[in-house]
């Protein structure tokens, strides 16, 4: 099997980061995608606990029958501060016979080359990577560059969300406004626990 890995803050998800996952899964052609919110994000402190963001990213991936929707290989997942702790986990988890890829952001993508601990790309398929605001084919093509040692598999995603953003999302709930892009059972979620209040 091909399998995604999709981590992030996820403070909450939103319809963009869904039609990332099922974009990624379509043209990456994964057999299975785990989508994980980060208990500790790199340089973010989450406004909601990890509870929710997860519970969040399980009604909003409730109709995508290739998400993994296991709550507890997810929690185990979520403790990983590294791209290799997280394959190590996967591994563990689905077999060592499967061909494990990174969906990304390309605002992640582009810093990558500067972070330690990386893996070495024959111990992953590649990565399913969503151009972020700015950012071209064009663009990436010249950071494959910077890249090359690491990241020779990649799958680009056009970005078809760019306006939609979960630090507007948590103005809206805050300010009792209708939450328009997230899915339906997120913000009924959103709206029962008074999340982002």
């Amino acid at each position: 099997m091909k399998i995604g890995i999709y981590a992030g803050t996820f403070d909450p998800v939103h319809n963009g980061h869904i039609e990332f996952a099922k974009s990624a899964i379509e043209k990456g052609h994964l057999d299975r995608v785990v989508v994980v919110a980060e208990k500790e994000p790199y340089r973010k402190k989450p406004h909601v606990s990890w509870d929710h963001r997860q519970a969040m990213i399980e009604r909003a991936t409730e109709g995508i029958s290739q998400v993994d929707h296991d709550y507890q290989f997810a929690a185990r997942l979520s403790h990983q501060h590294t791209m290799k702790d997280m394959l190590k986990k996967a591994v563990d988890h689905y077999g060592v016979e499967h061909e494990f890829w990174f969906l990304v952001g390309s605002d992640v993508l582009e810093h990558m080359h500067q972070w330690h601990d990386l893996i070495k790309s024959y111990e992953y398929g590649g990565f399913v990577v969503a151009l972020r605001d700015d950012h071209t084919h064009e663009w990436l093509e010249e950071r494959k560059k910077q890249l090359s040692d690491f990241a020779e598999s990649i799958v680009v995603i056009d970005n078809n969300h760019p306006h939609v953003s979960s630090s507007k999302i948590r103005t809206d709930s805050k300010n009792g406004l209708e939450l328009l892009t997230v899915s339906k059972n997120v913000a009924e979620y959103i709206q029962a626990h008074q999340l982002y209040r």
